[in-house]
C-alpha cells in the first residue's frame, strides 16, 4: 500500500468517525432541551467531561462574543454558584495539570489540564480567580525579558486572550487578577517607574486592565521600599485592593504596620497605618486573606531563638529559616478599616496538629484558611467561623509530588465566573 493510499484511508476513516459523531449527537432519544437541563445539573468537575461526548457538546462550552451565552450556559450559571470551591489547588510543572483538594471527599484530585494553551503561554507564576487564570506570554524568539505581555484564559470554555500592551511594559513582577461582578474581571500590574526613584521610596505605575472596555488605566503610586506588591500580601474588597507592608519584618513585635489601599474604580490610593497589640515574638511574614467577607492579617511568628542583631530579612539568614510549626506560632488578626485597628482573632495551631511545616503564604476558600509547606506533610486548616483547627491529607501521595515541590497554592472556585468571556 502506497503512502497516498494510506492517507486516503485515514481521511475516509476520520470522515466516517465525524459523521457518526454528529449522527450520535443528533439522534438522542430525549429532546435536546431536556438533555441540556439534565447535564447542567452536574457538579464540577463532572460537568466538563461532557465536552468529550461529541463535537456538539464540546461546542456548547465555547464562547461566542456575537451570540453571547447559550441557553445551556445560562442553565449552568444558575447552578454554578452552588459548586464547592477547591482549595488548596496547585499546578504541576511537568504536566500542567491542576490538582486540588476536595473537602467533601477529603482527598486530592486532578481537576483539569492547561495543555490546550499555546506553547509560549507560561503556566508557572500564574494567578487564579474563579475559572480565570492570568499568566505571562514569553515567545520563544523573544530576546528581551522585561516586556512580556499577559494572557487570561477561562479553563471551562478554554478561551484565552492576550491583553493589550500596557502603558508601562517594564518587567511584571507582581500581578493581581480580581473578580468584577458576573461579567467582568480586572488585572492590576505594578510596574516600577525607573525615572522616579528616591532614597527609601519607589514610584510605581499602578496599571489596571478592565475587561469590559479592554483597556488599561494608570496612576502613580509612591510607597516605601518595604512593600511587597504580591497577591500573597493582598486582599480585594469592595473595589479596593489592600496590600500590606513588610516594615521591620523579623524584629517587629508591637506597634504599627503600613497598608496600601488602591481603588480600582476611581484610580485613587492612600497609605494608612494599622495599630496592633503586643506580640511575644517577632514575626517572619505578614499575609492578608479575605475570609467570610472580612479581611484578616495572618502573622507567622519567629519559632527559633536567634541573636538579637540578626534580622530575618537579611541574607543569608532568610534562607535558613526553619518552617517548623510550634504551638501558637500563627496569629490571625481582624482588620477594622474604620478605626484602623488590628484585633487578635486566634493563635495556634494546637500542638497536636504540629505534624509538619507551616509556610508563610496561607490560602483560603472563604471558610477555611490552609497552611502547608512540604508535599509529605499534612496541611493545617483553620475554620474562621467555628474557630476550629484541623488538618487535611498531604499532597504527595495523591499527586505523585515529592521532589521540587513548592507551596504556591491558590483557591480554585470554578463557579465564581463559569462562562465569563475573556
Amino acid at each position: 500500500m502506497t503512502n497516498q493510499d494510506g492517507r486516503e484511508r485515514d481521511a475516509k476513516s476520520r470522515q466516517v468517525s465525524e459523521e457518526a459523531d454528529e449522527m450520535e449527537f443528533g439522534r438522542s432519544p430525549l429532546p435536546e432541551e431536556l438533555v441540556e437541563k439534565i447535564m447542567s445539573m452536574l457538579p464540577f468537575p463532572a460537568i466538563i467531561k461532557a465536552r468529550v461526548l461529541s463535537k456538539g457538546w464540546y461546542a456548547k462550552f465555547e464562547q461566542n462574543e456575537e451570540l453571547g451565552q447559550s441557553a445551556f450556559q445560562r442553565m449552568v450559571l444558575q447552578r454554578s454558584s452552588s459548586w464547592e470551591p477547591f482549595c488548596p489547588a496547585f499546578l504541576k510543572k511537568d504536566t500542567s495539570e491542576l490538582i486540588a483538594y476536595n473537602r467533601t471527599s477529603n482527598s486530592w484530585r486532578k481537576m483539569l489540564s492547561l495543555a490546550y494553551l499555546p506553547g509560549d503561554f507560561v503556566r508557572q507564576d500564574i494567578i487564579v480567580e474563579g475559572s480565570l487564570i492570568c499568566g505571562t506570554v514569553v515567545p520563544e524568539s523573544s530576546a528581551r525579558t522585561l516586556d512580556h505581555n499577559l494572557y487570561v484564559t477561562n479553563v471551562l470554555t478554554k478561551a484565552y486572550r492576550v491583553l493589550p500592551l500596557r502603558p508601562n511594559m517594564t518587567y511584571v513582577g507582581c500581578k493581581h487578577l480580581l473578580h468584577r461582578g458576573a461579567d467582568g474581571y480586572i488585572v492590576v500590574v505594578f510596574s516600577l517607574d525607573p525615572h522616579l526613584m528616591e532614597s527609601g521610596q519607589y514610584t510605581f505605575d499602578a496599571q489596571v486592565y478592565n475587561s469590559k472596555i479592554h483597556a488599561w488605566r494608570t496612576t502613580k503610586v509612591t510607597i516605601e521600599n518595604d512593600f511587597y506588591l504580591s497577591p500573597q500580601c493582598s486582599a480585594y474588597l469592595k473595589d479596593t485592593l489592600y496590600i500590606m507592608s513588610r516594615h521591620a519584618l523579623g524584629v517587629l513585635t508591637s506597634g504599627q504596620i503600613g497598608m496600601l489601599a488602591l481603588n480600582v474604580e476611581d484610580m485613587t490610593w492612600e497609605r494608612c497605618t494599622l495599630s496592633f497589640p503586643s506580640l511575644n515574638r517577632p514575626c517572619t511574614s505578614v499575609t492578608l486573606v479575605l475570609c467570610g467577607g472580612q479581611i484578616l492579617v495572618v502573622l507567622s511568628l519567629d519559632v527559633e531563638p536567634r541573636p538579637p542583631w540578626m534580622n530575618l530579612c537579611d541574607e543569608p539568614y532568610q534562607f535558613r529559616i526553619v518552617y517548623s510549626n510550634t504551638q501558637q506560632s500563627l496569629v490571625l488578626m481582624k482588620v477594622n478599616l474604620k478605626t484602623r485597628q488590628l484585633s487578635i482573632v486566634t493563635q495556634g495551631p494546637p500542638e497536636a496538629l504540629c505534624t509538619g511545616a507551616v509556610h508563610n503564604n496561607p490560602v483560603t476558600d472563604g471558610t477555611y484558611i490552609y497552611f502547608g509547606a512540604k508535599s509529605s506533610s499534612s496541611v493545617v486548616a483553620y475554620n474562621v467561623e467555628k474557630d476550629e483547627w484541623s488538618k487535611i491529607p498531604s499532597l504527595c501521595r495523591a499527586a505523585g509530588i515529592s521532589r521540587g515541590f513548592q507551596w504556591s497554592a491558590f483557591p480554585f472556585r470554578p463557579g465564581l465566573n463559569s462562562f465569563l468571556q475573556v
